[in-house]
């Protein structure tokens, strides 16, 4: 595995672990009959602002390659 590869498995990892963690709060709190919508807003703005910054990362390593 090359040193580009390992680092955008841990992007990938980064991005998108907290946000199905995010959502699956929200799940639960649906089946809890509470308020669902803060915690998908939450996912959905981990999910742009984390993908943002990986995106630039990944872009910043292949200008370098």
């Amino acid at each position: 595995m090359t040193r580009q590869t390992a680092i955008a498995r841990v992007l990938m990892v980064a991005v998108f672990a907290p946000s199905g963690g995010l959502f699956g709060k929200g799940v639960a709190e649906v089946s809890q009959g509470r308020e669902w919508w803060p915690w998908l807003v939450a996912a959905l703005v981990w999910l742009i602002v984390s993908g943002s910054i990986a995106m630039a990362v990944s872009n910043h390593l292949d200008e370098h390659r």
